[in-house]
């Protein structure tokens, strides 16, 4: 009779502390959610220029808006190239995407103005779509890398890196000097991937 009461207090005792246990784990997690709302509720989120301008597509202080229409493969290439021109980004990057499967005779010269846009974004996929095309490529590239306009001489210099066109050597070490520090930087990346780094 002694060990059967003693059982029954102790498994009791046993209840009653697991009881608490719970409740003071709830109300623990309870004041733990209730800090962390605090917290979040007096947080300010980091805005930077471009999430101002909707120029980044994950920004929680602002979503960008999205364009009624986005370019896709049945417009013609007219209509794609019209579209490099776009106000919005996302127009105009799609298009230029979607313009790097078209004949290079049609689509190179409209691509090539794309890498003056102000968004990296679109200057880089124009800078991908081209090199796509190889060494078909390479003559009107390697032009590229004395044009007046910077944003074109420092997107040929990583596109003739892409290519690794032995005839580019010597207008790339050019543009390795250039005024422009991208410029400067893209061309001395691309010597070095064909070998050409300085000398040890």
């Amino acid at each position: 009779f002694f060990f059967s009461s003693r059982r029954r207090h102790t498994r009791s005792s046993l209840v009653s502390w697991a009881r608490r246990c719970v409740q003071e784990t709830v109300s623990t997690q309870s004041t733990w959610a209730t800090e962390e709302k605090k917290t979040e509720d007096k947080a300010e989120p980091i805005v930077t220029r471009s999430m101002v301008e909707e120029a980044c597509p994950t920004c929680g202080a602002q979503e960008p808006s999205m364009p009624a229409v986005l370019p896709d493969p049945s417009w013609s290439t007219e209509k794609l190239i019209a579209a490099t021109k776009d106000k919005h980004m996302l127009v105009r990057s799609n298009a230029i995407i979607l313009l790097s499967k078209r004949e290079i005779s049609e689509s190179l010269e409209a691509l090539i103005e794309a890498l003056k846009d102000e968004e990296y974004l679109v200057k880089s996929n124009a800078m991908v779509a081209i090199s796509a095309y190889g060494k078909q490529a390479s003559e009107r590239i390697i032009q590229a890398l004395s044009d007046a306009d910077k944003d074109v001489r420092a997107g040929a210099a990583w596109i003739v890196g892409e290519l690794k066109d032995n005839s580019a050597i010597a207008a790339l070490e050019k543009v390795a000097k250039d005024d422009y520090p991208l410029a400067r930087i893209q061309a001395k990346a691309s010597l070095l991937a064909m070998g050409r780094g300085p000398k040890k």
